[in-house]
C-alpha cells in the first residue's frame, strides 16, 4: 500500500479513536511507520491529512451516488442501490465516517462550505429517486426521511456489530428501506 494511503488510514482510525485534536502528527506517522516530520513529506498539515480524508469520503459516496442515478430507470432499484453503496461504505469505513461526523468542525469554513455543498448534491440524489416512491410525502417530508435515514446508518460507526458482518450489512439495509419506504398511517377520525 502506498504510504500516503497508509497515512490515510492510520489517520483516520486515530482520528476516529482519539480526536482530531488530541492526535499529534508524531502519532499518526508511528502509526504508519515513518517519522513525524515524514508526514510532512506527503501532507502539508495534519489539517491536510483531515481535509483528504473528508474529501475522500464526500467524493467516493457523491460518484457512487452520481453513478447509480445515472445508470438506472427503475427508482426503487435505484434507491435499493443507494442504500448499499451507503451501507457498505459505512460499514468498511467506519473510522472515516466517525471522523466525518466528529470532525468536520475542525476543517476551515471554505472547505466545510464545499463538503456541505457537496452533501446537499448526495442527498438530492437521494430525494430525487425517493420522491416519485413516496407520492404520499410532501416535499420537505422527503427532506427529513432521507437525511434522518442517513443520519441513521451513519451511526454504525460507533456501534460495535453485535451479529456477524453479512447479517449487519442485511439488517440495515432492511432498516433503511423500511424507513424510505413505509407509508404514513392513515389519521383515524
Amino acid at each position: 500500500m502506498p504510504r500516503r494511503e497508509q497515512l490515510l488510514e492510520a489517520a483516520a482510525q486515530l482520528f476516529a479513536d482519539h480526536g482530531f485534536h488530541a492526535v499529534g502528527i508524531d502519532d499518526i506517522g508511528a502509526a504508519a511507520g515513518i517519522s513525524g516530520p515524514g508526514v510532512y513529506r506527503h501532507f502539508a498539515s495534519k489539517g491536510a491529512l483531515l481535509e483528504s480524508l473528508c474529501d475522500r469520503a464526500m467524493t467516493r459516496m457523491l460518484d457512487g451516488a452520481r453513478s447509480i442515478v445515472a445508470g438506472q430507470d427503475d427508482p426503487y432499484s435505484a434507491l435499493e442501490s443507494l442504500v448499499a453503496l451507503h451501507v457498505t461504505f459505512g460499514l468498511e469505513q467506519r473510522a472515516l465516517i466517525a471522523v466525518w461526523i466528529r470532525e468536520v468542525r475542525s476543517l476551515s469554513e471554505d472547505v466545510r462550505r464545499s463538503l456541505r455543498r457537496r452533501m446537499r448534491e448526495y442527498e438530492q440524489l437521494w430525494h430525487g429517486v425517493l420522491t416519485p416512491l413516496r407520492e404520499d410525502l410532501e416535499r420537505g417530508e422527503v427532506f427529513v426521511v432521507v437525511g434522518s435515514t442517513l443520519a441513521m446508518l451513519n451511526g454504525t460507526a460507533f456501534t460495535a456489530p453485535a451479529v456477524p458482518a453479512e447479517r449487519h450489512e442485511a439488517l440495515l439495509r432492511k432498516m433503511a428501506l423500511a424507513a424510505l419506504l413505509t407509508r404514513r398511517t392513515p389519521v383515524r377520525r
